[in-house]
């Protein structure tokens, strides 16, 4: 195992004579597989820079939490790529065995089955990533394939047409084509299917307390936002002045994230939380805010009961922006953005069923049957478990795509939020009167 300080390679018994130091420069280790660890100190030193982006990005915990589960995820799992390998690798043995019992019409069937069934189980499995349960169903349909365009050349080059042999066509092709519904199935239902974890987010915390005692602080580690209850005076003149736009977060963590990043002053823009953070100026920046009466303001959640409904709050909520006529712009996370996603970590609690209770009818009538269902089964996707990249490319696509469309760039569609329908730049254009300027919002097809 190599130490993170100076590189050079320690094994196992060098490790225990030197009390779990390494033997060149007695830099502690602080993760050992040997001990128990799911990974090493190169690991965890290699994710790090890997979510940071060379250590240029601010990240949350949650996220760390995310990336670490996914790695590991990856890591662990054989794929149905490797168990294609495996099986063409023992094809010959296989085929050896049926040519001499003679089976020759089943051996599509014998050679495939374990594999079929191993697919099946894989596809609908926590263990595995939806990516990669999206590629077993996949194999499936490939198997199904393979297994009927066998059966249809053995039956009209090599069988005598008996009743047996129409059997087992009749057999072989039914099999075929099952398998290739039951892979179409599999793909379909992938967004109702929850991801499980590996570990407990307080063991991520803990991990990453033992490694900054050892290696140093992670100054690109955002510690769990601090209540601020204590309003900062800001001179006069600042707040004489107003922004473009306003990004409001359905988390605190995640406005947290878009401020340590320099978000707000990239894009010329305020960040909220829809709960009031920061708490030290809230107050005061919501005074500037509506000073603009052409304040563009952008809604950025996840896709769960709370998230859904936060348009509306912004909408009418005296708090917010209630009887301004402004526009809102929904950037997502909705769970139409979920359903078609072939690498989301899809969550599942009961908690968040009994949230959908609360969601206005108002709020109810503009989401697909689908996503109702979707949310009153308990789903939901966290904005957290993507990447500290990822996040702030949507926001800075969506306001430039916004922009876009307010500039007359690209044509909208007057389409209702869940027609499905949208103009070609995949923006759904939601009750905006021109004339009027009545309050409405934009909502894309996609994420990012």
């Amino acid at each position: 195992m190599k130490c993170v300080r100076c590189g050079m390679d320690s094994n196992l018994k060098e490790r225990t004579e030197t009390g779990g130091r390494c033997k060149n420069c007695n830099h502690p280790f602080v993760f050992d597989p040997q001990a128990g660890s799911k990974f090493t100190d190169i690991f965890f030193k290699n994710s790090i820079q890997t979510i940071s982006s060379e250590k240029t990005l601010f990240f949350t915990t949650k996220q760390f939490w995310y990336f670490l589960e996914k790695r590991l995820t990856k890591k662990g799992n054989v794929g149905s790529v490797g168990c294609l390998f495996v099986l063409f690798f023992l094809l010959p043995f296989i085929n050896t065995a049926i040519s001499a019992m003679e089976f020759y019409p089943l051996a599509p069937i014998i050679i495939f089955v374990p594999l079929i069934l191993y697919f099946i189980w894989a596809s609908q499995s926590k263990l595995y990533s939806s990516k990669e349960r999206r590629s077993f169903a996949r194999a499936i349909q490939i198997i199904g394939g393979l297994i009927l365009v066998a059966v249809l050349v053995w039956f009209f080059k090599f069988s005598k047409v008996k009743n047996i042999d129409f059997l087992l066509f009749l057999l072989g092709t039914g099999l075929g084509i099952f398998l290739i519904y039951l892979g179409t199935r599999q793909l379909t239902i992938q967004h109702k299917i929850p991801q499980a974890f590996q570990f407990h987010q307080s063991q991520i915390i803990q991990w990453l307390i033992r490694w900054q005692e050892i290696n140093g602080k992670v100054r690109i580690f955002l510690r769990t936002s601090r209540k601020m209850s204590e309003p900062i005076k800001i001179n006069s003149e600042v707040t004489a002045y107003s922004f473009d736009r306003v990004i409001v977060c359905d988390t605190a963590e995640i406005a947290q994230f878009l401020i340590a990043n320099n978000f707000h002053f990239e894009h010329n823009c305020a960040v909220l939380s829809i709960d009031g953070y920061p708490q030290n100026i809230f107050s005061t920046v919501m005074q500037m805010l509506k000073q603009n009466p052409d304040l563009k303001i952008y809604a950025f959640h996840s896709a769960n009961p709370r998230g859904v409904r936060m348009i509306n709050e912004l909408r009418n909520s005296p708090n917010w922006f209630g009887g301004n006529n402004l526009i809102i712009y929904d950037l997502g996370l909705l769970p139409r953005h979920v359903f078609p996603s072939k690498n989301m970590w899809i969550l599942k609690s009961d908690e968040s069923a009994r949230q959908v209770q609360q969601i206005p009818t108002a709020v109810k009538s503009t989401l697909s049957t689908d996503e109702l269902a979707w949310l009153e089964a308990g789903f939901y996707v966290e904005l957290e478990s993507f990447s500290p990249r990822k996040l702030l490319q949507v926001v800075s696509q969506g306001i430039a795509k916004t922009q876009a469309v307010a500039n007359g760039y690209t044509s909208t569609s007057d389409n209702s939020l869940d027609s499905g329908d949208s103009g070609d730049d995949g923006i759904i254009f939601i009750g905006i009167n021109n004339d009027s300027r009545n309050v409405g919002f934009f909502a894309s097809d996609s994420f990012g």
